[in-house]
């Protein structure tokens, strides 16, 4: 006997093929979909994590509208002195730079590259307790809208920064006042820099006599006539400010008061 086979019957089977075969193109077509729209969700996400960081980086920064330097006056306190003319403290008056957030300055990461010193500095309530902090600046308002904060928030404020330079801040016996040592700390081996004592009419916005610890800044050496000092500023959001400064040829008439840098 023989089976016939009708032109409909071939052209069912075909059909049925036909359509597994679509149906498989489709799944397949729908998982590349999937995987390409998590992909493309994916690199969003990450282009705009790393637009907002890196807009930071460029927008929230400082500028540094003036820097002066504190000259020592010699022979200061009879006996226990300094007897050459010195720059012991800097002082960088900085502002927002145009666009920037908030810029808090105590977050901040200061690079510090003199003629004999080097120091990465934090500001002074950074760290743990302890009896001395080294290598620290200082933040003081000169003009603000809240002046008891370290954060600038409106393009008007202005702050400084400030750096002692090769000296000991000493808060021990509750007459705290700026020393300079001839060796290290525990030489004991100081002698004055300056008569000025840094308490509530300070310079200096900390009040040492409230704190439980020393300012430790002598690896930054004394800046004398002529000395370069390179300083990087570096904000919280990853901004940078180069600074360059130099102590000016001579400070024969500066003892006492500030000069330009």
């Amino acid at each position: 006997m023989f089976e016939f086979i009708t032109d409909e019957d071939e052209r069912g089977q075909v059909g049925i093929g036909t359509l597994i075969v679509f149906i498989a193109m489709v799944l397949v077509a729908a998982i590349a979909a999937g995987v390409l729209i998590n992909t493309a969700g994916f690199l969003q996400t990450q282009a705009e994590d790393t637009g907002t960081d890196s807009t930071d980086q460029v927008a929230n920064n400082i500028n540094v509208i003036g820097a002066v330097g504190e000259v020592n006056e010699p022979n200061v306190s009879s006996a226990e002195d300094i007897n050459r003319t010195v720059v012991y403290e800097m002082r960088l008056t900085v502002q927002k730079s145009p666009g920037a957030a908030d810029v808090d300055l105590s977050g901040l990461s200061i690079q510090y590259v003199g003629p004999n010193g080097f120091g990465n500095l934090v500001h002074v309530s950074q760290g743990e307790e302890a009896e001395n902090r080294t290598n620290a600046y200082f933040v003081n308002a000169v003009t603000a809208e809240t002046e008891e904060d370290t954060v600038m928030t409106q393009k008007s404020d202005r702050y400084e920064i400030i750096i002692p330079t090769g000296t000991y801040l000493n808060n021990t016996g509750g007459d705290s006042h700026v020393e300079v040592l001839n060796a290290s700390v525990d030489s004991g081996n100081a002698v004055n820099v300056t008569d000025e004592t840094y308490g509530s009419e300070a310079d200096i916005e900390e009040n040492l006599q409230s704190l439980s610890y020393n300012v430790d800044n002598t690896e930054l050496d004394l800046l004398t006539e002529s000395d370069n000092v390179e300083l990087t500023i570096t904000t919280s959001s990853g901004s940078q400010r180069y600074v360059n400064l130099k102590v000016p040829d001579s400070l024969v008439g500066d003892e006492g008061g500030t000069v330009q840098l």
